[in-house]
């Protein structure tokens, strides 16, 4: 009795965590509990800079549903060793581990920039799509180039592979991640900090006062960055629904948020759709205003330097049926193989009974 207790209590456990990283999706968080949800693919590299005498192995743990770098974790020595050592054909998680050993050896160096320029490096869209295709070659040539421009050296080898997982493995293996909703918090703190300087009797400064007048509240928000499949900012047109994250600083945010039920299980805010007022471009600073209506009479204003790709409503629906397709193709293989290997080991069997009886 008390193991069942304690292996329901423990699938609980995981759902809640799971619920963390699938935007509160129960359904999703129960199918990630078991194993049947991926979320995440791992990079899994190792390097040597020749010149230099340095080695070193790495994770970059990509979110594809969500388009962010959830960790990065490497460890570099001044020696050959880890080069020589280091199998990234093994699981990741066997790499983690080796990885935590590695840090404790006498010839580490610090790895912090590598980590740095690797994550600046890979916001381009053009790795998330690499990511997201599994094209092994594109990514191993730009890890190359990262390499070699972060180390200073061109005489760089660098071997890299795959492997799909999920959040809530990496969770369990002790690594600290960062789920959608903190990375969101993070872009709305930025988002808001960016301050607007403008003359308030200048056109840019009757318009803001003429959408302004119209809502009964102005609260900070932000949007939800999607660098591959997203739209970008100057695209977007009034009335478009897009994902908006409110900054839970004011008692009408908090407001908003808990008549949505928009928070995760440890009230996190989590992001909800809201339709967009108008897009002003900002021509003191070369960045946009956004205003976004939440509720009756309620705007959420978004400002952001940068033309980024945003997730809409619609790229959010494509990024969740390329997802289903590829799983469901994956699963076609899986089948396909399945009926391959039960034929072969029928054709064996028939073989060797043919073969007794002429015998």
């Amino acid at each position: 009795m008390n193991k069942n207790q304690d292996n329901i209590a423990e699938k609980t456990k995981k759902i809640e965590i799971a619920l963390k990283y699938t935007d509160g999706d129960m359904e999703k968080a129960k199918l990630m509990a078991m194993g049947n949800m991926f979320d995440v693919t791992v990079i899994k590299g190792k390097f040597i800079v020749e010149d230099q005498n340095k080695s070193g192995v790495f994770l970059v743990f990509f979110n594809f549903i969500d388009e962010y770098i959830s960790a990065i974790k490497s460890v570099i020595e001044s020696n050959d060793s880890i080069f020589n050592k280091a199998r990234i054909f093994d699981g990741w998680n066997l790499i983690y581990k080796n990885i935590l050993e590695y840090k404790n050896g006498k010839d580490i160096l610090s790895s912090e920039k590598l980590d740095e320029d690797i994550r600046n490096s890979f916001v381009s869209p053009d790795v998330f799509s690499y990511v997201q295709k599994e094209d092994i070659d594109n990514l191993s040539s730009i890890l190359a180039d990262i390499l070699k421009e972060s180390f200073d050296s061109l005489n760089i080898k660098c071997q890299i592979e795959l492997e799909k997982t999920n959040s809530l493995e990496l969770v369990s293996a002790g690594i600290d991640i960062m789920p959608p909703s903190d990375r969101s918090i993070k872009a709305s703190k930025e988002s808001s900090e960016t301050k607007i300087e403008f003359d308030p009797d200048s056109p840019l400064g009757e318009k803001i006062k003429e959408i302004e007048s119209q809502a009964q509240f102005i609260v900070d928000g932000s949007l939800i960055i999607s660098p591959v499949k997203g739209k970008l900012f100057s695209e977007l047109e009034p009335d478009e629904r897009v994902y908006v994250l409110l900054s839970d600083k004011d008692p009408i945010s908090q407001k908003i948020l808990d008549t949505y039920k928009s928070r995760d299980v440890e009230g996190n805010p989590l992001p909800f759709i809201g339709k967009v007022v108008t897009v002003i471009t900002n021509d003191m600073n070369k960045g946009y205003i956004i205003y976004v209506i939440v509720a009756k009479g309620i705007y959420a204003k978004i400002i952001e330097e940068e033309n980024l790709k945003i997730q809409t409503e619609l790229t959010a629906m494509s990024l969740k049926n390329d997802y289903e397709v590829n799983a469901k193709k994956k699963k076609i293989n899986k089948n396909t193989y399945l009926v391959i290997y039960g034929a072969f080991g029928l054709l064996v069997i028939i073989v060797i009974v043919i073969f007794f009886l002429m015998t």
